[in-house]
């Protein structure tokens, strides 16, 4: 083979190397184009914190994009809006949130948006339940039995533990803690998402099904869990008083060391009634959340020779406990619940 044409073949290969190049390079390009595009073609969704991310997240999968507003290690009771992130939060298509008077910034966000379609109040088709120690009412009952309806001096009928549509500065906001008002909360989310991106509406109805169908199953594992329980033994004592919806539904009987914020502190008299109460039931277990004890629960654990544990309220995560999900969380709850019961 001569010189000439072992210069010509060189010449060939490399214009066939170099297009080749070129196409592969176009390929990817055309790729990285059409999955931003893709992303750019998402809705967006603001949720306030962990759970109502996480319930959204179960039911857009991927067709939207879900970003949280307050992040795990934040305090949702206390947490103020930067106005850099009101400047990105009024661009989404969707915001969600608990209510119930849990995110005090929503209004701003609101006046701020001027269009009502573009909000979804979780709490909304759910009965709402006043906050409460739960040691008033354990007074109030006095002579009455548990869960027994009495009249009062007006002769109207009330029954402890249920709805109150009056005093809407004493409303819990910890709705989110009742496995059953998860599952209506998901189908609020299926319905809203659904009107605003119909061409995916069987995708988010079958991930509806399929998160229902998961939390129901954890709805029955806490109702045979808890319904082993002798009535006397229904008393558990919290740090603050998140979990009324959870006690609400499977007849457990909640007492609080504070109130709807862990930033609240309890009086003097109003500890020596909490320790005398637990001596009274034999409670053996304070329950506080997060990974740190807070001092009050420590002392009040320390006087009257009880142990503590977690109960999660899911207000405030590390990165850890978000990766557990709602599901996990809420079954460590149950357990650590029938634990301390059973004790």
């Amino acid at each position: 083979m001569n010189i000439k044409l072992k210069k010509i073949i060189s010449i060939i290969m490399i214009s066939c190397m170099f297009l080749v190049a070129c196409s592969s390079n176009k390929d990817e390009k055309n790729k990285e184009q059409k999955t931003t595009e893709q992303k750019g073609n998402k809705k967006v969704i603001y949720t306030t914190f962990f759970p109502v991310t996480d319930l959204t997240k179960r039911i857009v999968g991927d067709k939207m994009e879900v970003k949280t507003i307050i992040k795990g290690n934040q305090e949702p009771h206390s947490f103020e809006l930067k106005a850099g992130d009101m400047q990105e939060i009024v661009k989404a298509d969707l915001i969600i949130y608990n209510g119930a008077n849990m995110e005090s910034f929503i209004s701003a966000i609101e006046d701020t948006v001027k269009d009502k379609n573009k909000f979804l109040n979780l709490s909304q088709g759910l009965t709402l339940l006043e906050s409460g120690d739960g040691l008033e009412e354990e007074e109030e009952h006095g002579e009455h039995k548990d869960g027994e309806k009495h009249e009062d001096e007006h002769g109207h009928n009330h029954k402890h533990g249920h709805d109150h549509k009056h005093g809407h500065d004493k409303t819990n906001p910890h709705t989110w803690l009742s496995v059953k008002n998860a599952i209506i909360q998901l189908d609020t989310i299926y319905k809203k998402v659904s009107s605003i991106d119909p061409e995916n509406e069987a995708y988010y109805k079958e991930n509806l099904k399929k998160a229902q169908d998961e939390f129901r199953a954890l709805d029955k594992k806490f109702e045979t869990e808890l319904s082993k329980v002798k009535s006397k033994q229904k008393y558990f004592v919290v740090s603050h008083a998140a979990f009324n919806y959870l006690a609400n539904d499977y007849g457990l009987k909640q007492v609080a060391v504070t109130g709807i914020s862990p930033e609240d502190e309890p009086s003097a008299k109003q500890l020596q009634k909490i320790a005398d109460f637990v001596k009274k039931y034999k409670i053996n277990t304070i329950f506080f959340e997060g990974k740190a004890t807070p001092k009050v629960a420590e002392t009040l654990a320390k006087n009257t020779n009880t142990k503590t544990d977690t109960l999660y309220t899911m207000e405030n995560l590390t990165d850890e406990e978000i990766k557990m999900g709602y599901l996990k969380l809420m079954e460590l709850n149950l357990k650590a619940l029938v634990k301390s019961f059973n004790e």
